[in-house]
């Protein structure tokens, strides 16, 4: 017995010896740090943190197959071998041959998501204009594109308020609602970018039922000053810009400036006539009249890093000015679109939008758990200005600028705290509080939207558990509270114009009433679980379940007016409830050396969805039309994506893209189960692409070619047109040219490659029969230093 003591405690003994810990760092060739990356030590599995580290305790004496992976780098794979403690630094290369693709990516360090992940480099090269259309390749990705210099993302059908757009961790909030309102995201101010797919609800709250965007600016730069400048120019709509990027590191502080100048043209379109509202619209010289725009985007991060702490503070702000074309802007006006000699100018009537942001992120590492706390701070400040014009004989113009006819100013302040525990190896729990405020001012001689304040409260809990080494589980639950504030309006212009033209003083009293004043509260409990399995070395499997919700936003409430940008008399209903429902998502994903499948099928339920149903009523708005009206019915959304990825020799790759989608509303009477409006056609992308060997001065060379077939899109919401199929077809061609010290990569991109005539079934001026950007040549140069 005593020698079976001696022997149980010298085993101990041996074993606590046995015990160390493998730590480092992850970095970049430029030595920048790389969090999000997946370190993989045998059994063990962790993602890097916000400041690029990872640690693994208790791991035994012998040796270990360290697996270190991130997208648009190479992997390193090798074995270490561990006899005491080590503290490791990694440098992960560039791949080159993979920077170009845009793949889907589900792993078990992720919480019940389907991800596509995009870097900066990815950004640039698949840049068209605008920080949307740049993801346009992403499986399940469309944009709504607003001319030639703004867009909104879609993901799987869903836009505007249910897909979700956040930097460093705090959501962009503007007037996403509207169908001509863009995305104020400057492109090249874009380190890092995730495509959250199915479920974001858990992590985002209301807004992300559709999937989210989460933009991160987040990499700690080098300790040496570097640089970037590029230079860019469009042909179809004339357009040149160039954005300067300047970053450094000294000891535990470090900055990152950039700015971006964009000055684009009247662009051109492949007809010389629309038709809108029985009106033959000629597009004189095939440039669509007042589409000129500029941009001016401004960024600046301070930052303090060690081995525990990684805080920042980040000042932006984004500034748009964009023609609308006259020709569509109200009532048809063949006269206005007449050229005037300059298709550089912006003239009524046009938008202006100023984006203002201040964001604040803190993350502090413990042994066994990090902090974060995320504030922000956005001034967003819109309008639309438009020649004094009047449906009412009696409304005189206002005294200051009497031209503009829509200011929205909405200021929304941002509070999120989380908490992330490591019980052990396995396991690992998450939780947060969110709070928001917002407050919205709105004037102008016209009347859209109403003043309201808004107040939001969140709380949330993650839990990961690593079941076996081939499967994890992951389990979420949130509670979400909003009281939502809406002022009444009591349009005394409308009233004396009924009152004048005959009608009763009661009827008139009850139109001018434009929107009550309206005071709601909601909340929504929902869950989501998740499940990652490792079939084999090369097929993984993910599947997520849960709840969504979103609450219905103060335009779905309590708006009463023309909306010229969405062409309509919109009309908000107080009654309306939280949009709630159900969504299952999977991938199947395959890898190989020279070939790569994703299979991701998808199932959405909604129990409410709200829309903008055609009422049957005309408005008693002069030229107000039919009254569109918000309203709410059972839906259905389903599809799939395919990619596939073939390396066919070492120098050639070609992919695909399959893109599956159909919904419906789903009512009592079946003749009325039209599908959801802006639903995007279902298409095949492929591209085949070619690697040059380097020379002397030509290095990373590649040519490539695409073309994509969208179908008819034939499944249409009430009011809306089918839009015909076609094809179309693009080439590119990118290489870094090195002579001694200097250094530029160039690409030479063309899209519409035959001017084809064609129609996006998402696109804003889709609805006044004007078709997509004609051919565009677009070379952007980029020169670090």
């Amino acid at each position: 017995m005593r020698n079976l003591f001696i022997a149980i405690a010298l085993c101990m003994v041996g074993i606590g010896m046995a015990q160390n810990q493998v730590a480092g760092v992850v970095r970049t060739s430029n030595n920048e740090t790389l969090p999000g990356a997946h370190v993989h030590l045998s059994q063990f599995s962790q993602p890097t943190n916000p400041i690029g580290g990872f640690e693994f305790n208790h791991v035994s004496d012998g040796k270990h197959r360290l697996v270190v992976s991130f997208v648009g780098y190479k992997t390193k794979d090798t074995i270490l071998d561990v006899t005491q403690s080590v503290n490791l630094e990694l440098i992960l290369q560039e791949d080159q041959q993979f920077l170009n693709e845009l793949v889907v990516v589900t792993n078990a360090q992720k919480q019940i998501e389907n991800i596509s992940r995009v870097s900066q480099k990815q950004i640039l090269e698949n840049y068209s204009g605008s920080f949307a259309l740049s993801l346009a390749e992403v499986p399940g990705v469309n944009a709504s594109q607003i001319g030639a210099g703004q867009s909104k993302p879609i993901i799987r059908g869903l836009s505007a308020n249910r897909v979700a757009v956040t930097e460093n961790g705090v959501k962009q909030e503007g007037q996403q609602w509207g169908a001509d309102h863009g995305l104020e995201i400057d492109a090249f101010n874009t380190e890092k970018v995730s495509v959250i797919k199915g479920v974001g609800t858990i992590a985002y709250g209301s807004d992300a039922m559709g999937g989210v965007i989460a933009i991160d600016n987040t990499a700690v730069p080098a300790d040496s000053l570097t640089g970037v400048v590029n230079l860019l120019a469009k042909s179809v709509n004339d357009g040149y810009g160039a954005n300067v990027q300047i970053k450094q590191k000294k000891n535990a502080l470090y900055y990152k400036l950039n700015a971006t100048f964009l000055d684009y043209a009247d662009y051109k379109v492949p007809t010389n006539q629309i038709q809108y509202l029985n009106y033959l619209i000629p597009i004189y010289n095939q440039r669509l009249k007042n589409t000129a725009g500029t941009e001016r985007n401004f960024t600046a991060q301070v930052g303090y890093v060690n081995n525990k702490l990684h805080s920042f503070i980040q000042v932006s702000n984004n500034y748009v000015k964009a023609g609308f074309f006259p020709g569509a802007h109200g009532v048809p006006n063949i006269g206005a679109v007449q050229p005037d000699g300059n298709i550089r100018n912006i003239e009524f009537p046009y938008q202006s939008v100023n984006h203002f942001k201040v964001l604040s992120n803190s993350t502090y590492i413990t042994e066994k758990g990090e902090f974060s706390l995320n504030l922000g701070f956005q001034n967003n400040h819109r309008q639309e200005w438009s020649k004094f014009h009047t449906h009412y004989s009696n409304q005189l113009p206002p005294e200051n600028n009497p031209d503009l006819e829509l200011d929205f100013k909405l200021i929304t302040l941002d509070n999120q705290f989380a908490y992330k525990h490591k019980w052990n190896a396995l396991q690992q729990t998450k939780v947060g509080l969110q709070y928001q405020y917002q407050q919205n001012k709105s004037t102008g001689y016209s009347y859209l939207l109403p003043n309201f304040d808004r107040k939001a409260f969140g709380v949330f809990a993650t839990h990961e558990y690593q079941l076996s080494s081939r499967l994890k589980a992951d389990l979420g639950v949130r509670f979400d509270y909003a009281d939502l504030k809406i002022q009444s309006y009591y349009d005394q212009t409308l009233y004396d114009y009924l009152v004048g033209s005959g009608k009763s003083d009661a009827l008139a009293n009850y139109y001018a009433l434009r929107t009550p004043k309206i005071d709601r509260t909601f909340n929504a409990y929902n869950f989501a679980l998740g499940f990652n399995y490792v079939l084999t070395p090369k097929w993984n499997v993910n599947f997520t379940a849960a709840s969504n919700f979103r609450f219905p936003t103060a335009i779905e409430l309590g708006s009463n007016g023309i909306h010229h940008g969405a062409f309509r008399h919109e009309q908000g209903d107080a009654n309306l409830n939280p949009e709630k429902g159900w969504a299952f998502d999977a991938v199947f994903d395959y890898q190989s050396d020279r070939f790569a499948l994703a299979f991701s099928p998808y199932l959405y339920y909604f129990t409410n969805y709200i829309y903008l149903k055609p009422s049957g009523q005309f408005s008693i708005l002069p030229h107000g039309g039919q009254i569109y009206t918000y309203t709410q019915s059972e839906a259905i959304l389903g599809g799939f994506e395919i990619k596939a990825t073939q390396k066919i020799t070492d120098r050639i790759t070609a992919e695909s893209v399959f893109e599956y989608l159909k919904n419906q509303q789903i009512t009592a009477n079946r003749n009325l189960n039209y599908a959801l409006p802006f639903t995007p056609a279902n298409s095949v992308f492929a591209k085949v692409s070619y690697a040059f060997g380097d020379t002397n001065v030509f290095k990373n060379s590649k040519v490539y070619f695409s073309g994509k077939y969208a179908f008819e899109q034939n499944n249409i919401a009430q009011n809306e047109e089918i839009t015909p199929h076609y094809t179309t077809f693009g080439a590119g061609i990118n290489s870094t040219l090195v002579i001694k010290n200097f250094k530029v990569h160039a690409q030479l991109t063309a899209t519409n490659l035959f001017n084809e005539k064609y129609f996006n079934h998402n696109s804003y001026y889709r609805a006044i029969q004007i078709p997509e950007l004609g051919r565009n040549i677009q070379l952007l140069l980029s020169i670090p230093f």
